[in-house]
């Protein structure tokens, strides 16, 4: 594994006027001496040597499928999108026949106008009926029951022109659109059949493909791990990261199902193939490489320099596991962990450092 070029050990100079000396116009500058609180140094991030290779046969599946249905029945008229087609949301995807449902409409239009019609003559009795029982041109009661039977009238033109609106839906209920982009996967009716009201028509695949594997219960999955897929039939792997491990595992197998989410460039495979999938998990204290140059020894015991949050350098005691060439496998360090490249007898412990910014890689 490469590690990031090896740095140099700076410090930082910063201006000190010496004792007893006064400056003048003409005497020279004064000599300046090292902060030895400061100092510029090599941070170098170090890692584990390796993991356990954890290996797993997968199945490529869709991040989500959806099956499409129309709202309504009818017999199915066309239906455009093919298995394989890639669609866009709000593309049409069939139809069905429309000579019911526009008979439906005229109906409800018709009975619309006719409600409509009916109000307006009850309507203008119970207008004409106001003020008559006072008279004595007509009684009480009569009044009552024409103002009562015009405001029938009214909520039957309400039905109707409810009526009207569930026409026209079930008009355009007759056209079948994609939710969202995908891809069609299955197509479970052809035109001339007669289809039930959400009966699936078609069945459409959206969002990344993923791998579908079934781990140990006891595994340890963290949240966004990444892992490598192949496939037997290419060279090149495709990177998949963790998406979604099932809470509840099989109780008699032990297994629980995991899904990771394919990512990357390149062609992705085909849904429901096989393919394998390639993980490192972690191992309890699993060396970490570190370049030479960065262990010192202090009464014959190994140590580094860690950096801490604070920006300062702690000597930390490590165990060497086997020597690598120009690097070492050590015990007593974190994967992941901050580094100074170059170990230096001028280093005090809790000092702070600056990083010196080279571009990282040690080899």
């Amino acid at each position: 594994m490469p590690f990031p070029c090896r740095r140099h050990l700076f410090a930082i100079l910063l201006p000190v006027s010496a004792p007893g000396m006064t400056l003048t116009a003409c005497s020279s500058p004064p000599p300046r001496q090292p902060d030895r609180n400061v100092a510029i140094v090599d941070i170098v991030p170090v890692h584990a040597a390796g993991g356990a290779l954890r290996q797993f046969s997968g199945i490529v599946r869709p991040y989500r499928e959806t099956m499409l249905a129309f709202k309504r029945p009818g017999r199915l008229l066309t239906l455009t999108a093919q298995v394989g087609d890639t669609v866009r949301a709000g593309q049409v995807l069939g139809r069905l026949g429309k000579a019911e449902a526009n008979a439906g409409a005229a109906q409800a239009e018709a009975e619309l106008a006719a409600a409509t019609a009916d109000a307006r003559a009850a309507q203008d009795a119970a207008d004409r009926s106001r003020g008559l029982d006072g008279v004595g041109a007509l009684s009480t009661a009569e009044v009552r029951q024409r103002a009562l039977t015009a405001r029938a009238a009214e909520a039957k033109v309400a039905a109707a022109a409810a009526a009207v609106r569930r026409s026209r839906d079930m008009l355009s209920d007759a056209v079948l659109v994609a939710p969202q982009d995908g891809i069609v996967t299955a197509r479970l009716a052809e035109p001339g059949s007669v289809i039930d009201a959400g009966g699936p028509v078609l069945k459409l695949a959206s969002g990344p493909p993923e791998v579908e594997i079934h781990a140990p219960a006891a595994l340890s999955l963290p949240s966004g791990m990444l892992a490598d897929v192949r496939m037997s039939d290419r060279g090149t792997a495709l990177t998949a990261r963790l998406r979604l491990v099932s809470p509840e595992g099989d109780p008699a197998l032990h297994l629980r199902n995991a899904r990771f989410v394919l990512n990357g460039t390149g062609s992705s495979p085909p849904y429901n193939s096989m393919v394998t999938l390639m993980l490192r998990t972690a191992m309890p204290d699993q060396p970490i490489r570190v370049p030479l140059s960065a262990i010192a020894e202090r009464g014959n015991r190994p140590y580094v320099w860690t950096l801490q949050a604070d920006s300062r350098i702690r000597r930390q005691p490590v165990r060497i596991a086997t020597w690598l060439g120009q690097d070492a496998l050590v015990t007593g360090l974190r994967d992941g962990q901050s580094i100074v490249a170059t170990a230096a007898d001028t280093l005090v412990d809790g000092q702070s450092v600056v990083d010196a910014g080279i571009e990282p890689g040690f080899h």
